[in-house]
């Protein structure tokens, strides 16, 4: 129990000193989100996006018949071409917000150094799975079914892999994103932009969870044994309920 409590007593941002002044603390979470920001922008792109558009390629050379044709998401089938720049740049935008949720949840995991990265990699998967497959569109009627199914939780499960092995590396306490000057730090929230609105609700939440954390109440609450035990039981049953939805579309499309 100690470390599920130091986890929260941390906070999102990892600071465990309540005694920070509010700029401190504010810069300190401002960069550490840049990082996570760049870091998982940087990866929507490469997996996300390129991975994506090579596992469509792979299956379409697999399924010459539908060569041109228009895939669930819009683009052209086993071609590149302009429509891939828009592929590109929902990735990334989506791979920015994974970013986000990273850095809300990484003050939750706990144990060795293997089963973070095994929890905090293997439930995103499930539940980006579930929702990018579907039984409706033409994405998931392609043979081999199962290699599309595996292809399209592989993606999102490699994305959380390789993200939380960068994250941690750049918010260790002597990084570059530690280090560098405030403003140069801070230009990976630019991404944030075609999604601002997100951002604003983020930054909202942790200005509210720290004010809560600054109270005596708010600290005995946080402290309280029961409050990461909800967590992790809401994500559980996320979890759960994102993989039954995947194994009956698996099932209906197989």
């Amino acid at each position: 129990m100690p470390s599920e409590m130091q986890a929260i007593g941390k906070g999102t941002y990892g600071s465990a000193d309540r005694g920070n002044s509010w700029s401190a603390t504010t810069e300190l979470a401002l960069r550490q989100l840049a990082a996570v920001t760049w870091a998982g922008g940087l990866l929507g792109f490469l997996i996300g996006g390129i991975g994506g558009r090579l596992a469509m390629m792979l299956l379409a050379k697999l399924n010459p018949e539908v060569a041109g044709l228009t895939s669930d998401d819009g683009f052209t089938m086993g071609q590149l071409t302009l429509e891939s720049l828009d592929l590109l740049a929902t990735t990334t935008l989506l791979g920015v917000l994974g970013g986000g949720l990273y850095f809300v949840l990484r003050g939750l995991m706990i144990g060795p150094r293997w089963f973070q990265i095994l929890s905090i990699s293997f439930g995103p998967a499930i539940v980006a799975g579930s929702v990018i497959v579907n039984v409706d569109g033409i994405d998931f009627t392609l043979d081999p079914v199962l290699l599309a199914v595996a292809l399209f939780v592989a993606i999102p499960w490699a994305y959380a892999v390789t993200l939380t092995v960068i994250a941690e590396r750049w918010l260790a306490s002597g990084a570059r994103f530690m280090t560098v000057s405030k403003w140069l730090a801070g230009l990976p929230l630019l991404l944030w932009l075609p999604i601002f609105a997100l951002l604003g609700a983020l930054l909202l939440g942790l200005l509210g969870f720290e004010a809560v954390r600054r109270t005596p109440r708010g600290r005995a609450v946080l402290a309280h044994p029961a409050v990461p035990w909800l967590a992790w039981l809401a994500l559980a049953a996320l979890f759960v309920m994102s993989l039954i939805g995947l194994v009956r579309d698996t099932i209906d499309l197989v």
